[in-house]
Parts: C-alpha cells; sequence; structure tokens
C-alpha cells in the first residue's frame, strides 16, 4: 500500500469480522454529507405515500385490467422505494452508530496527523513483514499486540489533538482579548505537549522499526555464512592458510552480531509496551 492512511484504523478491542467489515467500506474514506433529520423524515414520509398509492393502484389495475394503472403503480412503487432509500441515514452514519469511535478514518484528521499516522504505519508494516519477524525470532507480544494499541492509541491522540486545534484556530480568528489570550495560552501549551509526546511514541515505533531491519541484515548476512565453505575450498587449493583464518574470524563476529541485533530488535519492542500493558496480555 502506498498511502499508509488508505485504510481507516480500527480500535484492537473491534472482533476480526467487524474490523474487515469496516475496513472494506470505500465509503469510510471520506466523510459523506448526512441530510438532516427533518429532510430524511420528508422523503420516508413521501415513500411510504407513494408506496400506500403504488398500492392501490396495483388493485385498481387488477380489479379493471387497466395497463395504464398498473404502469403507475409500478412507477409508484419505484418512487417509494427511491424515496425511503434516500430518508434512511447514510452508511457513515450507521456504521457510527454500530460501532461507535472505534475507528478513525483520513477525514478525521489533519495534514499534520496524517503525515505522523503514516510514518507509524510505515514502521509497523516494515516490523510485520521482516524476515525476523516471519520466522518468530522476536517479542509475539510486541508485534501482535502492542503494535495495534501502539497504532491506535496514536490515532485516537492525533484525532482529538485534531479537533482542538481546529477550536484554537476558529478562536483565534475572532478579536483576540487580553481574557482570551490568558485562557488560549495554557490550553496551547498542554496541545504542544500532547503533539511531542505522539511524535515521540512514533520516533520509537521508527526506532523499532530500524532495529528489525538491522537484525534482518545480520540474519542474511548470517546466512550467507553458509557459503563460507566453498571459500575455504578455494583458498584451501591456493594454500591461503591466512584467508581461512579471516573467515572463521569473520564469522564469529558476525555471529555475535546477529544474536545482538536480535536481543536490541527485541529489547526496542518491549519498551513499546508499559507494565500494564504486558500484564493485561
Amino acid at each position: 500500500m502506498e498511502d499508509w492512511i488508505d485504510e481507516p484504523i480500527v480500535d484492537p478491542i473491534v472482533s476480526e469480522l467487524d474490523r474487515q467489515k469496516i475496513i472494506s467500506m470505500p465509503v469510510l474514506l471520506h466523510r459523506s454529507s448526512e441530510l438532516s433529520s427533518r429532510t430524511r423524515r420528508f422523503f420516508t414520509v413521501s415513500g411510504s405515500i407513494a408506496g400506500v398509492i403504488g398500492a392501490f393502484l396495483a388493485g385498481v389495475a387488477i380489479q379493471s385490467d387497466s395497463q395504464p394503472a398498473a404502469f403507475v403503480s409500478v412507477l409508484a412503487f419505484i418512487i417509494a422505494g427511491l424515496f425511503v432509500n434516500t430518508g434512511r441515514p447514510s452508511l457513515t452514519t450507521r456504521l457510527q452508530h454500530l460501532y461507535g469511535d472505534c475507528y478513525i478514518i483520513p477525514a478525521d484528521l489533519d495534514d499534520n496527523a496524517l503525515g505522523l499516522i503514516r510514518r507509524a504505519r510505515k514502521a509497523i508494516e516494515s516490523v510485520s513483514t521482516s524476515r525476523v519477524n516471519r520466522l518468530g525470532l522476536l517479542d509475539d507480544i510486541a508485534n501482535d499486540v502492542v503494535l495495534p494499541e501502539k497504532l491506535w492509541d496514536i490515532a485516537r491522540l492525533l484525532r482529538a489533538q485534531v479537533a482542538l486545534r481546529a477550536e484554537q484556530d476558529e478562536a483565534m480568528s475572532e478579536v483576540v482579548t487580553p481574557e482570551l489570550a490568558a485562557v488560549i495560552a495554557p490550553q496551547r501549551e498542554a496541545l504542544d505537549r500532547s503533539i511531542t509526546s505522539v511524535t515521540k511514541q512514533v520516533v520509537e515505533l521508527e526506532d523499532y522499526a530500524n532495529r528489525v531491519q538491522e537484525a534482518d541484515a545480520a540474519l542474511r548476512a548470517h546466512e550467507l555464512l553458509k557459503s563460507n565453505d566453498k571459500y575455504r575450498d578455494l583458498l584451501a587449493q591456493t594454500d591461503d592458510a591466512q584467508g581461512l583464518q579471516n573467515l572463521t574470524e569473520h564469522v564469529n563476529v558476525l555471529e555475535s552480531a546477529l544474536a545482538k541485533n536480535l536481543r536490541d530488535a527485541i529489547d526496542a519492542g518491549q519498551t513499546l509496551a508499559t507494565p500494564g500493558d504486558i500484564a493485561a496480555v
């Protein structure tokens, strides 16, 4: 996926079945404009009336064998269906009613928040697709439980920050009196501290992803050591004793590096979870 925010972010507590329902709805990528309750009621009532007219005309058509009446009754039923469907709440609204605030979509965020979300999702994707993760060499709790929770926490905080930032921008667009400035200043400071904290969490994810990539590189180098026998044979045929010794020393260094890189990646993943997160698991 090229754009890491194309898919809605879903609260990990949502079941996998419901999560798939949410992310498979393209309409969620944008907040659709919802009709007012009064307008929806108008369409619903009008559709019901059209349905009653259609039923009446259908009865007339049956009794009198009137083709015009039959045609108009069908038309009335079609109009009734369209009006009733228009009067229903939108799919986005129905999903919101069903799942509440359990998902976040691009329209919930501004450009700054989207940038951080892209970075977080890219880091998590990098970890998930790494070979050391696929081989089960990393901490399963950190990758399967902590990372989805961390992404959701970041997205949830960013959504709240966006709403508060919009509220402050609206307030600052008015005449800024000393009283207004006195209220906004500490609020803006609190918001800035929150943004700094979330940015730090994203950086921690990126640091973990970098450690995992280093472990991947070390694993690849370790696998290439299997080819050393071929090089030993080649050096033995050329009577290069020093070359053989260098290969042996290099094996020891790479094996130690692989073990260290794996430990570093696992440690970095564990720091993403608080003691409470691990205890809950």
